[in-house]
């Protein structure tokens, strides 16, 4: 594929989508910045997708639910790879329990992270996305804002709200020519979805025609599209990709 874009940052970016995404950014010739909160797992990804691919790779530390960390990482990125153009909204967590079991802070560090974190760093690049554009947009959502799902209701809440991002910047940022999209992956192997209790997982993949889990390449391969120029007329959509669930 070929693109207009050439400086991405991914957040989450040290394992499992976040990585995933990077390596294929990385791969098809962008530079890359990737965010995490975990510094040194997001430096030795950084290293070794830079050292298999021959792309510029940063790992730099960032906690999204931190408002003064995300604008100083974001400038670092900014530093590191001349600018950005390119930005992947993929940080996320899960605190998983039936709704009359969910604590505050479940409720709390779910939505800080997952909606509230997605928006911050929405807002910290808005100042490269609308001067060096024509730029790119891709926020990951979840299947589960479409479907709803047992043990998930801060988990949904949040995704649910990534899609009202995607719409509404995508209405924002159309006339600086940045495109604005989202993805509702499916059930992906990745640590996170490891973690889930196996009811939950279970529920997911029932209605998958393909009969498997998705892997994060599959995720990446989607992210790609939407960044390169075979996407330049697509904003304000969501791509689901998910093996056929949720038909």
């Amino acid at each position: 594929m070929n693109y207009s874009v050439s400086r991405a940052v991914v957040t989450g970016g040290a394992r499992g989508l976040g990585a995933a995404v990077a390596e294929r950014l990385a791969r098809d010739g962008l530079s890359v910045a990737l965010l995490d909160v975990n510094e040194e797992a997001a430096r030795e990804t950084a290293a070794s997708i830079a050292q298999s691919t021959g792309s510029t790779v940063v790992g730099l530390r960032c906690d999204v639910t931190d408002r003064a960390q995300v604008t100083e990482a974001l400038s670092h990125a900014a530093d590191a790879l001349g600018g950005l153009d390119t930005l992947i909204g993929n940080a996320g967590i899960t605190r998983d329990r039936m709704f009359h079991k969910l604590s505050d802070d479940d409720w709390d560090q779910v939505l800080a992270v997952n909606l509230t974190g997605v928006f911050d760093c929405l807002r910290a690049a808005a100042p490269w996305l609308r001067t060096e554009g024509p730029g790119r947009v891709v926020l990951i959502s979840s299947i589960v804002a479409k479907t709803g799902n047992l043990g998930q209701m801060n988990y949904i809440a949040a995704k649910a709200g990534v899609v009202g991002l995607v719409r509404s910047a995508a209405v924002e940022l159309a006339r600086f020519g940045t495109t604005v999209n989202g993805i509702r992956p499916g059930f992906i192997e990745t640590p996170m979805t490891a973690a889930m209790p196996q009811e939950a997982r279970d529920r997911l993949m029932t209605d998958n025609l393909l009969g498997r889990a998705g892997q994060p390449e599959d995720i990446a391969g989607g992210v790609a599209f939407l960044c390169s120029d075979d996407a330049a007329f697509v904003t304000g959509q969501l791509l689901d990709i998910n093996g056929g669930a949720a038909l």
